[in-house]
């Protein structure tokens, strides 16, 4: 059981805090080593193979068991998103659309928690969910757990921020097993820039965006199989605010 106070090297998979930077265009993850303090969120990043196949599951959750007003916020911006896009998938849905889905419904939870102000679609022409979320939505599953295929021939990167590290931009195709993994980070190296830009500064609330200097991020992750109708979410984890509680706190998974 992960705790305060313990150390997240002696933890047998990997406890991140989230620093993202970018060399070359590559999106980087830098791990730090450090004691977990109590009001600490943890993002457990992890999968495990059967038969050579791989997944990749990504829980984010309060290491002393309990959501603050502002985890909570953030914490359910993520979910709300990867909720819309698993809603939404189907054969025929662009990969593109589903990105941009969940960035919209991440910007919308952040202006509702006045951390952001004015129009929504404006900031998404500025490319503002790129600055909460720069990574893509998730990548292709299989033998390999970033399985080959998300650039077939004749098709090209996006060159917008975001947009840029799509693993695919195809359209999904019934038997697509990939993962949904959105997130929303607070990282200086993006923000700083982005709250001084001539296009983007007025999107900011300075004093309500300034509660979550040092809240590094949250991610939540799903694998994900495209079915005829529809799609089906494999990963079966506890995902609600008061299921995580519930869990940490001695419950038995799944709930009664």
């Amino acid at each position: 059981m992960v705790g305060v106070g313990i150390v997240h090297t002696h933890v047998y998979v990997l406890l991140e805090k989230i620093v993202l930077f970018f060399i070359m265009g590559m999106q980087l993850l830098l791990m730090i080593r450090q004691i977990l303090q109590d009001g600490d969120m943890a993002l457990f990043d992890m999968g495990a193979e059967y038969h050579f196949y791989g997944s990749d599951i990504t829980c984010s959750f309060p290491v002393n068991g309990k959501f603050t007003s502002d985890q909570s916020l953030i914490y359910n911006a993520v979910l709300d998103a990867h909720n819309a896009v698993i809603a939404e998938m189907k054969p025929g849905a662009s990969w593109v659309d589903m990105h941009k889905l969940a960035e919209k419904v991440i910007l919308e939870s952040l202006k509702n928690g006045c951390i952001i102000v004015g129009n929504v679609d404006d900031m998404m022409v500025e490319r503002l969910g790129a600055v909460f979320m720069p990574h893509g939505l998730g990548h292709f599953l299989g033998i390999d757990t970033h399985d080959p295929g998300g650039y077939l021939k004749g098709l090209e990167k996006l060159k917008e921020p975001g947009l840029k590290s799509l693993r695919t931009i195809r359209e999904l195709q019934e038997g697509m097993v990939i993962t949904v993994e959105p997130g929303c980070y607070f990282i200086d190296a993006l923000l700083a820039p982005a709250m001084e830009g001539s296009n983007t500064s007025k999107f900011f609330d300075r004093e309500g965006i300034s509660r979550f200097k040092g809240f590094g991020g949250v991610r939540i992750e799903s694998d994900v199989h495209v079915t005829a109708g529809g799609c089906q979410n494999m990963t079966k984890c506890p995902r609600q605010v008061f299921e995580i509680e519930a869990v940490m706190a001695g419950s038995p998974w799944p709930l009664n």
